[in-house]
């Protein structure tokens, strides 16, 4: 019954056409269709036209039908927004977040859910279509960022410094001989330590080159070779202005080694210091000079030995002290 009034004009033209053809092969029309129009009573060419016309309007009519109903459903064919955008709007993120199709109160969306896009509805049917959800959600919504690919901003720990800054300086040694270490300068490049090392040679000062100070505890270490000789070294701080060296000179390939003691203090030391030191080396042997970490010192010359000057030396220096040790046992630096 649907289709008797889903094309009201289509169905005019083929009960019209009906009715011409029913005069055109019976000629004649009454009973119930004749108490309405009449009786129709047509001759031989008369039967021949509305047979003629009955058929086209028939014709017509189906043909205008059909072309109606095509119409019709292809207006129905899309799926209504509310049910293509059915699972964004009921699917939720894992998370417990809003869903796809409302818009969170920061504006974003889960990235999780990838939001349905609706097929376009024709402009004839978009008033009657029932607005979409997501018209009211932008498509191209910011990606939150995650822990996982947010930037790494934490601070990165720099590289410990090797070395003790206290050895950086100036440092000549009381006791220079011909051969021996006779200055040396300690500068920080980086975080290492650099020693630019002279001798004591015939013209004065002979350089040895810049040479990278290793680190072993408490102990600061040079080792390299220099002509047909190696040279390795320990740099140990008594005080915070003076240096006890430890020189080992070899010749590589040969058995000859030779063990060496040196006394080396800073620029930076104080003048009564310096002075003390200035006066023992010029005081007569047996001789020694005790000093304390903690710069308390003493000196005793003239005894009857070198044991006998460094047990006065060392008895003078505990009352000033604590933990006196011999550095110089007359002009030579004790072991």
């Amino acid at each position: 019954m649907e289709h008797l009034t889903d094309a009201p004009v289509a169905n005019i033209l083929i009960l019209a056409g009906i009715i011409f053809l029913a005069v055109g092969i019976f000629g004649r029309i009454g009973g119930f269709i004749g108490t309405i129009f009449g009786n129709i009573e047509a001759g031989k060419n008369s039967r021949v036209l509305a047979g003629a016309l009955g058929v086209l309007l028939i014709v017509g009519g189906g043909w205008l039908h059909d072309e109606n109903h095509k119409s019709s459903g292809s207006n129905l064919s899309p799926a209504t927004p509310a049910s293509s955008t059915a699972p964004a709007s009921s699917t939720a993120p894992a998370s417990g977040t809003a869903p796809a199709s409302s818009t969170s109160a920061a504006g974003t969306t889960s990235p999780s859910v990838a939001p349905a896009v609706p097929r376009e509805v024709p402009k004839a049917n978009a008033s009657a279509a029932q607005p979409s959800p997501l018209k009211t959600t932008p498509l191209a919504a910011p990606e939150a960022v995650t822990p996982e690919t947010a930037p790494d901003n934490s601070p990165t720990s720099s590289p410990q410094a090797v070395g003790d800054d206290r050895l950086v300086g100036t440092w000549t040694n009381l006791t220079a001989q011909a051969g021996s270490i006779k200055r040396l300068e300690v500068v920080r490049v980086g975080q290492a330590l650099d020693a630019h090392i002279w001798s004591s040679c015939s013209s004065g000062e002979c350089d040895q080159g810049i040479h990278r100070l290793g680190s072993s505890g408490d102990t600061s270490t040079y080792d390299f070779t220099a002509g047909d000789r190696r040279r390795r070294g320990s740099l140990n701080l008594h005080t915070p202005g003076v240096l006890l060296l430890k020189a080992d000179v070899l010749e590589p390939g040969t058995q000859h080694r030779w063990h060496l003691n040196w006394v080396l203090i800073k620029s930076t030391l104080s003048e009564k210091t310096q002075s003390a030191f200035a006066r023992y080396l010029n005081a007569p042997n047996q001789k020694a000079f005790a000093m304390a970490p903690g710069g308390a010192w003493s000196f005793q010359f003239k005894s009857s030995s070198a044991a006998a000057a460094a047990r006065a030396a060392l008895q003078h220096c505990e009352k000033r002290g604590t933990g006196c040790r011999i550095i110089l046992l007359n002009n030579d630096a004790a072991e």
